[in-house]
């Protein structure tokens, strides 16, 4: 259940293949465009992604959150085991299904916005399951930002448009689906004064899902690290019928302020029908551009330089 790096999924666009797979395009210079020692890094990183696969499974924690107030089911909730790749995210009804692997690990947390994370331990975690696992509701409190009205108030555009890239960054891997939400792509928005986040646009370049669903996180950004969400509530964005291209969600009825740099990502967290691609363009080299991906939902961020997902954030200011 050890850490690898998000280059390790990262292809030319082209239907996701098995990680086991994945060291036949690694191995070969031109697809790329880029020099021996960097095809070299991506088809050991391959054979480390590849690993995932091999885990023995031997146990199955199911069970649905709960509000610890009201009662109430709680969806999309990020479910998983601490610094590892082992994660899912609850369904819109509250439900999960965790796989655990044979290395019995120490414990599972649990995560949503509007709530306080919670860590069980694995011991008391079939439990707990068994009768429904509650989450305390918790306020967060943010630094008010003030954005005077005048004549002078711009409306910019960041980030990175261009999609014809020679790489993509695949959220779905093969046999793994329900197991893989939770995997979030994202990039750095380096804002400097007060502003008004308008809009949020990422490319999707590949996806055969009948139905998935996104949430849109936006962390900011403390010495390059994501950390509060300051979103208050859940931006749930719904593909259906294999939708790709352009996605655009409309962030102002979530009056999101900053006057910080923000990490704004996209994160996997439903899946229905058949499907076994889902993915996202990537540029590099990308000079002054920051990459973040995860892959679990309980998974420690990685962070690369000269890096972008095709996304952009319009803000006011």
């Amino acid at each position: 259940i050890g850490d690898f790096t998000p280059l390790a999924v990262i292809l030319p666009q082209k239907q996701a293949r098995h990680p086991s797979h994945l060291h036949r395009f690694c191995s070969t210079p031109h697809l790329w465009g880029m020099k021996n020692t960097m095809i070299k890094t991506l088809a050991c990183c391959t054979l480390l992604c590849s690993a995932l696969t091999g885990f023995s499974q031997t146990n199955i924690l199911q069970g649905q959150l709960r509000d610890a107030e009201s009662g109430e089911a709680i969806g999309y909730v990020s479910i998983g085991i601490p610094g590892s790749n082992v994660g899912t995210v609850s369904k819109p009804d509250g439900s999960f299904e965790l796989v655990i692997p044979a290395e019995a690990p120490d414990s599972v947390a649990f995560s949503c916005i509007g709530y306080a994370r919670r860590v069980v331990a694995m011991r008391d975690a079939q439990a707990l399951a068994h009768s429904g696992i509650s989450l305390q509701p918790a306020l967060l409190t943010l630094r008010e930002v003030i954005i005077s009205p005048s004549k002078e108030t711009k409306v910019r555009v960041l980030g990175m448009e261009k999609t014809g890239t020679a790489m993509s960054v695949n959220f779905s891997l093969n046999n793994r689906v329900n197991q893989n939400l939770g995997s979030e792509v994202g990039r750095l928005f380096k804002i400097r004064e007060a502003a008004q986040l308008e809009a949020f646009r990422f490319f999707v370049a590949a996806n055969n899902f009948d139905t998935v669903q996104f949430r849109i996180n936006v962390y900011i950004a403390a010495h390059k690290q994501p950390g509060d969400n300051l979103a208050k509530n859940n931006i749930i964005v719904t593909l259906a019928n294999r939708k790709s291209g352009w996605i655009e969600v409309d962030l102002r009825p979530w009056d999101i302020r900053t006057d910080q740099p923000v990490v704004v990502s996209v994160e996997w967290v439903y899946a229905a029908g058949k499907g076994n691609y889902l993915s996202l363009p990537i540029g590099m080299p990308r000079p002054g551009n920051t990459h973040y991906y995860k892959y679990g939902s309980q998974n420690r961020w990685k962070i690369f330089n000269m890096m972008s997902a095709a996304m952009t954030l319009q803000i006011r200011q």
